[in-house]
């Protein structure tokens, strides 16, 4: 039972370092596109690095650092989809695509882009079906 424990307590470590390397981001709708990068724990993704892309090309449209709040913004001169990457030295960061039509045709609701509720509830699923199948296992070698 005690290595049952310690092994649900080490996978919950190492679990909680995996998260950490997590990047979210939310998209805001106006004139402007703007999306805001932040940590799976809450601090902005501030002053790291991005690109934007125009769909189709492989040149950036437009290069920089975040703000203090994790933001870029810009103004897409043409519709379809468009790449926005955001990375830092240590290995964080998001390549994801922002439809410039509908972002700009929408109301200035920011929308949520994240799945990790889905991927945390997955992962305890996978943990307690692991658990589960050992316990039967060792149950039955008992026997």
């Amino acid at each position: 039972m005690t290595r049952a424990l310690f092994a649900l307590a080490l996978f919950a470590l190492v679990f909680s370092c995996a998260a950490a390397h997590d990047l979210d981001h939310t998209i805001g709708h106006g004139e402007a596109i703007v999306v805001r990068f932040h940590y799976a724990d809450g601090p902005a993704f501030s002053y790291e690095s991005y690109e934007v892309y125009r769909p189709g090309e492989t040149t950036p449209f437009q290069v920089g650092r975040t703000d203090a709040l994790g933001r870029v913004a810009f103004v897409p001169d043409a519709g379809g989809e468009w790449r926005v990457r955001a990375f830092s030295e240590d290995g964080h960061g998001a390549d994801l695509r922002v439809d410039a039509e509908a972002s700009l045709a929408s109301a200035a609701v920011p929308r949520a882009a994240s799945e990790r509720g889905v991927r945390v509830l997955l992962g305890v699923a996978i943990i307690l079906g692991l658990f589960g199948a050992w316990g039967l296992y060792r149950s039955r070698r008992k026997q």
